[in-house]
């Protein structure tokens, strides 16, 4: 099958489960930077499978969308070109849901500045599943966290996913007396504040009825 005809199809299958989803889509596809590079059927395979995955999701945001009163353009041509690329392109199949809820959040909390919302979803693009993860330990969504063998390799990347965090802007570490003079150190959850940045990244990944 042709590839301008796998997208055509897929477009196809989207408005028959939600014609709203699958009107967006259509009309999103032309604004997704360098589009002619997702026009690759194992691309549109993992866009038609991680629709099906995440129907209800999509179910949600196409009510939302009949129901926003924000600019059509706005959502059409400046949003959702970069979630589509981001659901393409993403490699992580457990990061599809937090790039929909971000989505979703754009139009429960009426994000209309478009920059904060490029913002937050490139932060999330830079991010690991597995960073997500220690930042929702770090923020208390989460209250456990697997400990490891200090030393190994688990142990030095959760070290390394705290000092991304922070790097980020999204994390502020409590300085101690060996880590001003350079020593290398454990942190916990009460060894952090989340920054301002930090707990407005929180809320646009967290779905709206997730208490933190």
């Amino acid at each position: 099958m042709e590839e301008n005809q796998i997208i055509k199809t897929l477009i196809g299958e989207m408005k028959l489960s939600n014609s709203a989803v699958g009107n967006l889509l259509e009309e999103g596809i032309e604004w997704v930077p360098y589009a002619g590079k997702i026009y690759q059927g194992i691309k549109l395979n993992r866009l038609q499978k991680r629709f099906n995955e995440h129907q209800a999701k999509f179910n949600e945001i196409g009510k939302l969308l009949s129901e926003t009163s924000m600019s059509a353009t706005y959502i059409s041509e400046r949003i959702f070109p970069i979630v589509l690329s981001d659901l393409i392109e993403e490699h992580e199949d457990a990061k599809i849901n937090l790039i929909l809820t971000g989505f979703e959040n754009v139009f429960i909390e009426e994000k209309t500045e478009e920059s904060v919302v490029i913002n937050y979803f490139d932060s999330l693009r830079e991010l690991r599943y597995a960073d997500i993860m220690r930042f929702y330990y770090l923020s208390n969504v989460v209250q456990t966290y697997k400990v490891h063998a200090v030393g190994s390799d688990e142990h030095a990347l959760i070290r390394n996913i705290d000092k991304k965090l922070e790097n980020r802007g999204l994390i502020s570490i409590k300085k101690t007396y060996g880590a001003i003079a350079g020593q290398e150190a454990d942190i916990y959850s009460d060894n952090v504040q989340l920054t301002l940045y930090g707990r407005k990244f929180l809320d646009f990944i967290l779905d709206s009825n997730t208490s933190v």
